[in-house]
């Protein structure tokens, strides 16, 4: 082994270029990329990994973004530090800010949900498809120990992934996380090499904070044998049983169940209860998902009355769970959006050759109009359902509470096309999808039957 090797291996080494460059090149990056950068020793270590990495690569454009979250005063001078570091490693550097009233109280959780917004707003813009974040091997350690105290179960405790895809409407950008697999010390050696001062976030000493107390609580535990490292491992293993269950759960649904081009699923509830609990409630989840919109399945206590109801064959006329009405038909499960969750949807508005999502779940697109204002995407409901069958409009043999949900284009109170059945002007061309493209329902590919 030689020299270099050796130092690689050593806990508290910097992170060589060469190890960088494989980790990444492991998850085939864009040419236009962006990473999150707080200034912290980590962000600040992946910076200048990253910094290195693209200059020895043609036609890389790298940029770096900040987000103020302006939760303490410090904030916007701890930016403009960051975008002065960004500057002397010769990256673009851009401060997102966290506008509006901030919650008294789940601080934390809200300003993880702003930042990643701001993130991806900011991707969009810059035309970046992918974001570089530098979570590391201590930080899975503590992600499944803050699981493990709230009860999680096999998808709460497996590891974060090196690549996920961040989606809240419009194009894909991708999560992407090089430096998991090394720990915190090698990061801070990487930055102590490089000269530069990292901020320090007072935040990550307040043992107010579940996170913090996790982190020193690791210190303590290492001797026992349950070091980062350790720990990191068994996230990975919780991860692989995640992957199996998941294959599992897309078989079934790929038998037994049919997701609708109009958004609702039909299941046959026989084969649903027929499979393992595990696998059933999961897919009793997925389905939920993709009627629903939602990038994560209802709370567990929940999800498991709905399915011993279904079990037990006491689900009776209906029962309604995460604004899906879910109900039996001739042995089948036909779950569809509750119209009164889709009614309570933010409206979208669109103009000519503009697309976005509505409702969590569906893809609009205008493609002709006339000119004018926009077009306003709300729910059909009975009002716009009867007013379509009063102009001729086909109505097809489908489940009603599934066609009231679905989206309405408005011109102020007057329903003027439903991309999904027909247009009661001729100058109005639209098209709309179900959110299959986010990963919300298993596709058919080559091999599947």
């Amino acid at each position: 082994m030689s020299a270099q090797d050796k130092a690689a291996r050593r806990a508290d080494s910097p992170v060589t270029a060469a190890e960088f460059a494989a980790r990444l090149a492991a998850l085939s990056p864009m040419k236009e990329i962006a990473v999150a950068f707080s200034g912290g020793p980590d962000s600040l270590a992946l910076l200048i990994l990253a910094a290195q990495w693209a200059k020895r690569r043609k036609g890389v454009s790298l940029h770096a973004l900040t987000v103020d979250h302006g939760l303490r005063a410090a904030s916007a001078a701890e930016a403009r530090r960051a975008a002065a570091m960004a500057k002397e490693l010769g990256v673009p550097h851009h401060i997102l800010r966290w506008k509006g009233e901030k919650p008294a109280s789940g601080v934390q959780a809200a300003a993880r949900e702003a930042r990643y917004r701001l993130l991806l707003d900011a991707c969009r813009k810059l035309g970046t498809h992918d974001l570089l974040a530098a979570h590391h091997l201590d930080d899975q350690a503590e992600t499944l120990l803050l699981r493990l105290a709230r009860g999680s179960g096999v998808d709460g405790l497996a590891a974060m992934a090196a690549e996920r895809t961040l989606m809240v409407g419009g194009p894909h950008v991708r999560l992407l996380r090089p430096l998991l697999d090394l720990p915190r010390e090698r990061l801070v050696a990487t930055v102590r090499r490089s000269g530069l001062v990292p901020i320090k976030d007072p935040s990550n000493e307040n043992e107010a904070f579940d996170r913090v107390k996790v982190r020193k609580l690791l210190t303590a535990l290492a001797p026992l044998g349950l070091d980062a490292a350790r720990l990191a491992r068994t996230a990975t293993s919780m991860a692989s049983a995640r992957e199996a269950l998941e294959a599992a759960t897309v078989a079934l649904l790929l038998e037994h169940a049919t997701l609708s081009p109009i958004g609702y699923v039909e299941a046959d509830c026989a084969a649903l209860l027929a499979a393992p609990h595990e696998i059933g409630l999961r897919a009793l989840a997925a389905i939920i998902r993709a009627v629903g919109g939602h990038d994560y399945a209802p709370r567990l206590d929940a999800l498991e009355g709905v399915y011993k109801a279904l079990r037990d064959g006491t689900l009776g006329g209906g029962r309604t769970l995460a604004g899906v009405k879910l109900a039996i038909s001739a042995g089948r499960l036909v779950a569809t959006r509750e119209l009164a969750a889709a009614a309570r949807a933010a409206p979208l508005a669109l103009g000519r050759a503009e697309e976005g999502l509505w409702d969590g779940r569906i893809f609009v697109a205008v493609l002709k109009a006339p000119r004018g204002p926009r077009l306003t995407v709300r729910a059909l409901g009975q009002a716009g359902l009867a007013r379509l069958a009063a102009c001729d409009v086909v109505i097809p043999a489908e489940p009603k509470t599934a066609l009231f949900a679905l989206p309405g284009l408005w011109r102020g109170d007057m329903l003027v096309a439903a991309p999904h059945l027909g247009t009661l002007d001729p100058r109005i061309v639209a098209h709309a999808s179900c959110r299959r493209q986010a990963g919300l329902w298993p596709t058919k590919t080559a091999g599947n039957t």
